[in-house]
């Protein structure tokens, strides 16, 4: 959350003449509520549920495609299964929890709420989700720093030294 995902997925999408998916305007679009409502009203759980199935969903594609996925999706087995098989390459976009944390400032309401203290939360989320997004091979860009081109480039990048 907060990494750029949308955004930087939009324009790879664009610059590859592929399709792009959205974990969250997917999930928005089949429920009719945001990612933020469901996790109120149907709980965390339910709500990492729909982001891998949205996923699993998305990768079932025969076309390629761009896929900005909800971090939470790396936590599924199923979803991490389906990330690592031939053809599909996993671009993590990493940012600190304290960078994040001041993006949600300013952000509108349709991410999820995390407390009072959300930097502490992503660090928490990161120790457990950097060793398994490491774990399926993910290029990491670190975008603490960077602009939008400057990450779709080196997205570009690590798409072509694998070949995709």
């Amino acid at each position: 959350m907060g990494a750029g995902k949308t955004t930087t997925g939009q324009m790879l999408a664009a610059r590859l003449g592929w399709a792009w998916r959205d974990s969250d305007l997917d999930i928005e679009a089949s429920t009719g509520e945001t990612v933020r409502a469901l996790r109120d009203t149907e709980g965390v759980d339910a709500m990492h549920r729909r982001e891998s199935t949205q996923l699993l969903d998305a990768l079932a594609s025969q076309k390629p495609n761009v896929v900005s996925a909800a971090a939470s999706v790396v936590e599924d087995p199923a979803a991490r299964a389906a990330m690592t098989k031939p053809g599909v390459a996993v671009i993590w976009l990493h940012a600190s929890p304290q960078v994040l944390a001041t993006r949600f400032e300013s952000d509108d309401e349709h991410r999820p709420a995390y407390g009072p203290d959300p930097a502490a939360f992503l660090a928490h989320q990161a120790a457990h989700r950097e060793p398994l997004l490491a774990g399926i091979g993910a290029h990491l860009i670190d975008v603490n720093d960077l602009t939008p081109d400057e990450v779709v480039a080196r997205a570009e990048k690590a798409l072509a030294s694998i070949g995709a």
